[in-house]
């Protein structure tokens, strides 16, 4: 007879995902063990396997909700639209995607250095999600310039998302400069040449 799942199932895992997300980025994915990641989240051996059976699993989910949750709040913001000024729209879209994934920082770091220890099947997964996030930030950068090439497009969104990724590795919202000043910094860096830059031959 199958075993029932328990009503606090998806919490447990969820707390099993964020523990274990925070192991891989203090010492690696391939320098932590399930019995590590067990003892992390304050759950038995047994019971981490009721819910991972191998370690590429869990990083498989943890990179897996890290980028879904970055496209839902990405599209959130394209299907609302510009509704006004496009810088703030461009500045809003930073917030957004430097918001969620620094809300989840441990996720951020992991899905930086650990994607390759994927196997086939899921590494085929993760990038069908990053290319619906990439799709995303060139429908943003359609809103701003109209006139490029899908080449272009395609190659400003990752410049983009390189810039983006690479700041919640060394960006300190406790510093010196503060997070909306950092927002309209990055804004207006990368926007000053995507839009006077002209079309490529």
């Amino acid at each position: 007879m199958p075993r029932v799942r328990a009503d606090d199932y998806d919490d447990k895992k969820s707390k099993i995902l964020d523990a274990a997300a925070k192991l891989f980025s203090k010492q690696g994915y391939a320098g932590s063990r399930m019995d590590e990641i067990g003892t992390a989240c304050g759950v038995s051996k047994s019971m981490l396997y009721h819910y991972f059976k191998k370690k590429e699993d869990v990083l498989a989910d943890i990179l897996q909700e890290h980028v879904s949750r970055l496209i839902e709040s990405v599209s959130a913001h394209v299907d609302a639209g510009v509704n006004g000024n496009k810088f703030d729209y461009f500045r809003r879209f930073v917030e957004v995607y430097l918001n969620r994934s620094g809300n989840a920082r441990a996720s951020h770091v992991v899905a930086m250095y650990d994607v390759r220890y994927l196997t086939p099947q899921q590494r085929k997964k993760q990038v069908k999600l990053e290319w619906r996030l990439l799709e995303l930030i060139e429908a943003i950068l359609k809103e701003m310039k109209a006139g490029d090439s899908r080449t272009d497009y395609r190659v400003s969104a990752f410049l983009l998302i390189g810039m983006l990724n690479w700041v919640e590795l060394w960006y300190d919202e406790s510093g010196q400069i503060s997070a909306a000043k950092f927002y309209e910094k990055i804004s207006r860096l990368f926007l000053t040449g995507f839009l006077e830059r002209g079309a490529t031959t």
